[in-house]
Parts: C-alpha cells; structure tokens; sequence
C-alpha cells in the first residue's frame, strides 16, 4: 500500500523530495565515510534539531504571531464548531429515530 505524500520510489532509491533539500555534496560527501563518521552526523543533526526546537519555542516575535492568528482566528473556530455540534445533533437525532446513517457507498 502506498502513502500519497511520498515519492513512488522503489525501496532501493532515496527519495528526490528529500534530496533537493540535501546541502549541496552531501550525499558524496557521507558516501565515502564509515559508519561511525555517519553516525556522528546523525547525533549532530539531532542535536541541531533540538537547538532549532528550542530557538523556535522561545521566539517571542513568533509565539506572539501564533496567539495573535489563534485570537483572530477564534470566531471562526468557534462558529465552525457550533455547525459541527449542530450537525452530530441532527444525526443523532436521525439515528435515534431509526434511520440508517450507514454510508451506501463502498
């Protein structure tokens, strides 16, 4: 079974999506190391991400753009979930009125 978001590679092949993103070299680059060197790039990298998780979790001008999109936003969440409710209502209330709910497509 295959996953819409990914390349249809065979299982042998890196995925072109994620080396576009690669630095330029990189793959001759870790070619020619051993494993341990590879490995170590790997911790490194894991580190970076925590480094970059860390920066991005304390930056005030983007958590302060977060609550401003989420207040601004909130009428709309609030609304859209008053339709929601109204709709499980409804087919609750089809449901317990003995109509078949159950998709006729297959």
């Amino acid at each position: 079974m295959s996953d819409s978001t990914q390349d249809s590679t065979p299982d042998n092949t890196f995925p072109s999506k994620l080396l576009k993103k690669l630095p330029s070299g990189f793959t001759d680059t870790v070619e020619s190391m051993s494993v341990d060197e590879i490995k170590k790039i790997i911790f490194e990298s894991e580190g970076n991400i925590y480094t970059i998780e860390k920066a991005k979790d304390s930056d005030i001008k983007l958590n302060g753009a977060r609550d401003f999109v989420k207040e601004c936003s909130a009428p709309y969440t609030e609304a859209k979930t008053a339709q929601s409710a109204k709709i499980k209502y409804c087919l609750y209330l089809l449901e317990s009125r003995g109509v078949n709910l159950e998709s006729k497509e297959s």
